[in-house]
């Protein structure tokens, strides 16, 4: 438990240490908060505002991530980038009560610490997940395109497949909860 507090102590300096225009902004997850209300108003499903708050969480890791490397380039950044923006966006909307339909799995009481859960998993944050996954890999494709060709194809390669990945997924998404 000792140890659990000393990280996060050491995770709050460092979040404080940073200055705010460089941070992830606690006013973006209320924005992607208030987002999800009005797409919740006007009837879209959860599934697909999470798809595109997971490309919302990894265009923000990205971001950060970009800055941070002039600073600091170890192993897996980018993908501990990604997983911190995640997480920093899950945590609120999962204590303001936007994401609330979680189960406690007792066969592993450490996913059911983080709530996390393989049955009756909230579509907000299913969407999210499978979000932030597609769209990673979507702009680590088109990473590896620029590099093998020295160019990127076309102008907006990377944007391009975000939205290509995320039509695609909601396309599917809207199919089989129709």
């Amino acid at each position: 438990m000792k140890k659990i507090y000393s990280i996060f102590a050491s995770s709050m300096a460092l979040l404080i240490s940073i200055p705010s225009a460089l941070a992830h902004c606690p006013l973006c997850t209320i924005a992607a908060g208030a987002g999800i209300g009005v797409a919740r108003f006007y009837g879209i499903d959860d599934s697909i505002v999470g798809l595109f708050l997971g490309a919302f969480i990894v265009s923000t890791a990205l971001w950060f991530n970009r800055w941070l490397k002039t600073k600091i380039d170890m192993p897996l950044q980018k993908f501990l980038m990604v997983f911190a923006s995640f997480l920093l966006f899950i945590a609120p909307l999962y204590l303001a009560g936007i994401i609330n339909s979680f189960e406690a799995v007792k066969a592993v009481p450490s996913l059911s610490m983080l709530g996390l859960n393989v049955l009756g998993i909230d579509k907000l944050l299913f969407g999210s997940i499978i979000g932030t996954l597609f769209v990673f890999v979507s702009f680590n494709l088109s990473d590896h395109i620029k590099r093998k060709n020295n160019k990127v194809l076309f102008p907006y390669q990377g944007i391009s497949f975000m939205i290509l990945t995320l039509l695609i997924l909601s396309e599917i998404f809207w199919i089989i909860l129709k």
